[in-house]
């Protein structure tokens, strides 16, 4: 029963977070007024702007990330909202805390996850009750993936894929990226960009290994083309995306992730052993 708890609360996170790095917006849709035509040098601007923050991104080591996310999927529905941090070198790490969790519409009490090496630690009301009282159930992420029928190392491995790094990698295969304005987020004045993108021609801008892992995620949720929404600060970095499957997708999903802390220390440690049972 621990197990069973934990692979569906492990399962809706991991989807999300995973469908997030895929991409995919509140946008696409109509153009501002007064955009049509669009100048080609105008064009060129933004998805040379893109190619800018893709360079830039890729000296991220650590962040973290306030995320909202509502995922559909073979008839579950998951909706969370919170709080992660990321060590993506030397080696990742990952902390979430999410306080407010529902799934298919009933509030599970939200939850915390701390991923580190091939394990996985699950903070959850209601596994405490079946743990002895402990409060935190490790995870070993093949026998989660076994019991799941996913690949579940290979998906949190994904945390990668939701650093900006690797997002916005995805997106400079975007053939339509343009401008849309200019919005304060946090605080920060950032230049908003919009556009749409093959969800193939987006998993060619990563590496073999990364790609392959992905390739597994699309099998499963039959996406194709995503739109996106990307805010940029005027030192080249993402500073928000809003993600969202477009209408009919097989599996439907809208996150949105601000980032903050680019390269600033994070705590990330295993949760203390006396604390911690096993889910078996």
């Amino acid at each position: 029963m621990i197990r069973r708890t934990a692979v569906l609360a492990v399962t809706g996170s991991t989807l999300a977070l995973s469908l997030a790095a895929c991409g995919g917006g509140g946008g696409g849709g109509k153009k501002a007024s007064g955009s049509e035509p669009k100048s080609a040098n105008a064009a060129l601007a933004a998805e040379q702007a893109v190619n800018k923050v893709s360079q830039k991104a890729s000296e991220i080591k650590t962040f973290q990330a306030a995320v909202t996310s509502h995922t559909t999927m073979s008839g579950q529905q998951t909706s969370m909202t919170g709080q992660i941090s990321y060590r993506l070198k030397p080696s990742l790490a990952m902390k979430m805390s999410m306080p407010s969790m529902s799934v298919n519409g009933r509030d599970t009490g939200g939850f915390q996850e701390v991923l580190l090496d091939d394990n996985l630690y699950l903070k959850m009301a209601a596994l405490s009750n079946r743990n002895g009282g402990k409060p935190w159930v490790k995870m070993s992420l093949s026998k989660l993936g076994a019991r799941s029928g996913l690949d579940m190392k290979s998906l949190l491995n994904q945390s990668q894929q939701a650093d900006p790094s690797a997002n916005v990698r995805m997106l400079t295969a975007s053939k339509d990226v343009r401008k849309v304005g200019s919005e304060t987020i946090d605080g920060t004045p950032t230049t908003h960009y919009q556009g749409t993108y093959s969800v193939q021609q987006a998993l060619a801008k990563l590496g073999s290994d990364q790609r392959e892992k992905m390739q597994q995620l699309v099998a499963k949720t039959g996406l194709d083309k995503m739109n996106f929404d990307l805010w940029v600060d005027d030192q080249q970095l993402p500073r928000k995306m809003a993600v969202k499957s477009p209408a009919g997708s097989q599996v439907q999903t809208s996150t949105t992730t601000t980032y903050s802390g680019f390269n600033k220390p994070v705590s990330i440690t295993a949760p203390p052993a006396s604390q911690t049972g096993s889910a078996g």
